[in-house]
């Protein structure tokens, strides 16, 4: 998933000193249904909770998630949805009613990178799924390094949200291509092998090997790194831009762009880039957007595991996005939210339903459905749930600071004049330290 900018520490701290001098402190709330824990009655009566979520997908997800709690538990719950991205526009919209301590949505989706900024400030806003006793009972079931994730962004090392999705980042690849040159994607163990047969495919074909935006890469270059199990960021926010880990990305990249297999692209035409590459890489996410908005090209696509890193160590699977649901103290109906949230992300119709949505769930049990066994007809009668689920359990180590997307801003400049120069510590060891300096942190050697 393209990480998407958000607001950064510093722009939260002058918000919040800006917004509340008179105020005792930020984001302070008073807790008056603390007590509430899993396992009591299930509130029957007709309740309706206010929903900030993004269109498609997730509010689909959600209202056949209602239909099956509805009738599994005899209650009535209706779903009002105010429609915004889970990422930089939730932030913006939530942060000055969380600043001024007016009413708040019931349920909150933000996407992980953008969480760690609102709960630096916040946390205290919003009910604990820990304290709750949702991960007491279903923990285990969880993708241990997303509730890694989220435990990470609380100061109390809780897991505050109910953890939705997570998906690794995958390979999307046209096996016409690699056939004509007389090979197959899997048979591929190497980036520098990759390149060799991405040549082969442009000499014979035309077609580009991958596509990159040419303003200068930051998803493609992260990957990479995590594929190393190098995050760009440590959990103290220190940047890993002068690492071994990040000179290999760098290289790799670069070799590609000299063998001439990038297929360059602008603002607003990546997809198109995308659908015209023998190869892309994106998050597994992304399997229903080629659906959607390819059509004609059903059958031309499979999804893979990302190129393996070398032939020595394949690496690791890259995050590649992921979402989680917020249950704010100032909602109207704090007890049925969680009552909801809990039984969606554990119920094994909810989850066998959420992957018909096309969600890639954090919950495990999901995978044991008879939905992840579906053949998909678009990528040739694959399973693809099959390989998010394996992706999904060899994941990187990843952290998302609050400054995580400003840090991604900074790759891009990076890679941009390391691609004009091939000179790394005129590049991305330059805006490493311009990072550090901005937010008093380490550059990571």
């Amino acid at each position: 998933m393209k990480m998407k900018k958000v607001a950064i520490k510093f722009g939260f701290i002058t918000l919040c000193t800006a917004a509340i001098i008179t105020l005792s402190g930020c984001g302070s709330t008073k807790d008056t249904t603390a007590k509430m824990k899993l396992g009591e009655d299930v509130i029957k009566e007709e309740t309706t909770l206010d929903v900030y979520a993004s269109s498609g997908k997730s509010q689909n997800y959600l209202t056949d998630m209602a239909k099956i709690y509805n009738e599994k538990n005899d209650a009535n719950i209706k779903l009002k949805f105010t429609t915004v991205a889970s990422g930089t526009a939730t932030v913006q919209m939530i942060t000055p009613k969380l600043v001024s301590q007016e009413e708040m949505p019931d349920i909150v989706s933000i996407t992980d990178s953008s969480a760690a900024g609102v709960l630096e400030k916040f946390e205290d806003s919003f009910y604990s799924a820990t304290d709750y006793g949702f991960y007491d009972k279903y923990g285990k079931e969880f993708y241990a390094q997303k509730l890694n994730i989220l435990k990470a962004q609380s100061s109390k090392d809780q897991v505050i949200p109910y953890a939705n999705d997570i998906t690794s980042a995958v390979s999307y690849y046209q096996p016409k291509f690699f056939e004509q040159v007389g090979t197959t994607f899997e048979d591929i163990k190497s980036w520098d092998e990759y390149i060799e047969v991405a040549k082969k495919i442009k000499g014979a074909t035309g077609v580009y090997g991958i596509a990159l935006p040419e303003a200068g890469d930051q998803e493609l270059f992260i990957n990479i790194m995590a594929q190393q199990n190098a995050p760009l960021l440590d959990d103290k926010g220190n940047i890993n831009l002068e690492t071994k880990e990040a000179k290999n990305a760098a290289a790799i990249i670069k070799k590609m762009i000299d063998a001439d297999i990038v297929n360059f692209y602008g603002a607003n035409d990546g997809e198109k880039a995308f659908q015209e590459s023998a190869m892309f890489v994106a998050g597994g996410w992304y399997a229903t957007n080629m659906s959607l908005n390819f059509p004609n090209a059903s059958g031309n696509w499979r999804m893979a595991p990302i190129v393996p890193f070398s032939k020595e160590d394949a690496g690791k699977s890259p995050v590649s996005g992921g979402s989680s649901w917020y249950v704010p103290k100032k909602g109207k109906n704090p007890e049925v939210a969680q009552q909801f949230l809990s039984f969606i992300l554990s119920n094994e119709d909810c989850l066998k339903a959420g992957l018909e949505n096309g969600m890639v769930l954090s919950n495990t049990k999901a995978y044991e459905t008879e939905a992840a066994s579906k053949e998909f007809e678009y990528f040739g009668g694959q399973k693809y749930f099959e390989v998010l689920n394996s992706t999904n359990d060899n994941m990187a180590d990843v952290s998302f600071p609050p400054s995580y997307s400003d840090a991604t801003a900074y790759v891009s400049t990076a890679s941009y004049k390391y691609w004009q120069t091939g000179d790394f510590d005129a590049s991305y060891v330059k805006e490493a330290t311009n990072f550090a300096q901005k937010y008093g942190v380490e550059v990571n050697k």
